[in-house]
């Protein structure tokens, strides 16, 4: 599922990002602001954002989604950057039972 990002630019990583996070049973919709993705499981959600690099503007949120970070009274986004990440940060989340991951 997701939302028209009229031309907006998706991060090479999106996909196999995606791809491991619907595997291990998390529901992902594309999303075009404040960031990529809303990802729920078990009856919670998180935002996240897809980052291709660790330099440059891939590394790290801009500044409308720090300004959203900052803001926002739910958990903090959630930066993936490969399949890897996706894959560890899905099993800290399976793993935590209850626990804010």
């Amino acid at each position: 599922m997701s939302m028209p990002r009229h031309g907006a630019k998706r991060d090479d990583t999106e996909r196999e990002i995606v791809s491991t996070l619907e595997q291990c049973g998390f529901s992902v919709f594309r999303m075009d602001q404040p960031v990529d993705l809303l990802v729920g499981f078990r009856g919670r959600c998180w935002l996240v954002e897809c980052k291709s690099s660790t330099k440059g503007y891939g590394k790290d949120l801009n500044k409308n989604q720090k300004d959203f970070d900052d803001a926002w009274r739910g958990p903090r986004v959630v930066i993936l950057r490969s399949a890897q990440d996706a894959m560890d940060w899905a099993v800290s989340v399976a793993s935590a039972k209850g626990k804010a991951a």
